[in-house]
């Protein structure tokens, strides 16, 4: 499973306003969208960041993005430079910066998991470059090397690293991909010290959306493009289907009834 999805990729149609000619590409799933604006500059000239239907793509990983918009592939991205960029959450102004960003909610993944972060910030400096250079690079093998161990530390597991992104109120200014993101505490076990299913965690954080544990009613499940079935234990989601970041990011379908 876990190689499949690495090896997944989406293809890109990506313009600028300085030229008719589209830029196009195959980009993996598990990569992000500003480790392309190096080649990009080299082909259309300054820019700074993506646009989607004149909506600002936030710095996720591309396959969550895609999940979140559902857009016809190949998929339009239109490049940007203005001054609106700058301020924006994808405006990229350094490698150290890029670095910095996209490996930013790995610590983060890391302390849910155990409660600290000890694991990834003793991280050696060769060990933290591989794992960037493998997210780069899209390296499963160097990236599983290093990711096995911060998976299996010494102490139990505490908690899955997940956040759920919802569908929600469109603002006045954009009618498109509105969402909300609700991240909580989620054992890998239930009280009663049974194996915490997707289906069990979802109807204890969403209860309205999500009334049953075993079956989708109002909202199904999609991570990677896919339905993911309500009886999938927490914990192997997190071990097999993760995110490069080490995050769980489930977006929620809303089914037409």
């Amino acid at each position: 499973m876990q190689s499949q999805i690495w090896a997944s990729t989406i293809p890109l149609h990506i313009t600028h306003p300085s030229s008719s000619t589209p830029y196009l590409i195959q980009i993996p799933r598990l990569s992000y969208l500003p480790l392309l604006l190096p080649r990009l500059t080299s082909f259309f000239g300054p820019a700074s960041s993506f646009s989607y239907e004149g909506i600002l793509l936030k710095n996720l990983p591309v396959g969550l993005l895609c999940d979140l918009y559902q857009p016809s592939l190949p998929w339009h991205l239109t490049l940007g430079n203005g001054p609106l960029f700058d301020i924006h959450d994808t405006f990229m102004n350094s490698v150290k910066e890029l670095y910095a960003r996209i490996l930013s909610p790995t610590p983060q993944a890391d302390f849910i998991r155990n409660g600290t972060a000890k694991g990834i910030m003793s991280m050696s400096k060769a060990s933290s470059t591989a794992l960037w250079n493998s997210i780069c690079d899209n390296d499963l093998s160097t990236f599983s090397k290093i990711q096995t161990q911060l998976l299996n530390p010494a102490t139990p597991l505490k908690h899955i690293p997940l956040r759920i992104y919802i569908p929600s109120t469109p603002t006045e200014s954009s009618t498109l991909g509105a969402f909300k993101i609700v991240q909580t505490l989620v054992p890998p076990a239930t009280a009663n010290r049974e194996t915490q299913t997707l289906g069990s965690a979802l109807n204890a954080v969403l209860p309205a959306l999500f009334p049953s544990r075993r079956d989708v009613i109002l909202a199904e499940p999609v991570l990677h493009g896919a339905p993911v079935p309500m009886r999938a234990p927490v914990e192997d989601l997190m071990r097999e289907v993760a995110y490069a970041d080490g995050w769980v990011h489930l977006c929620v379908v809303m089914i037409d009834v």
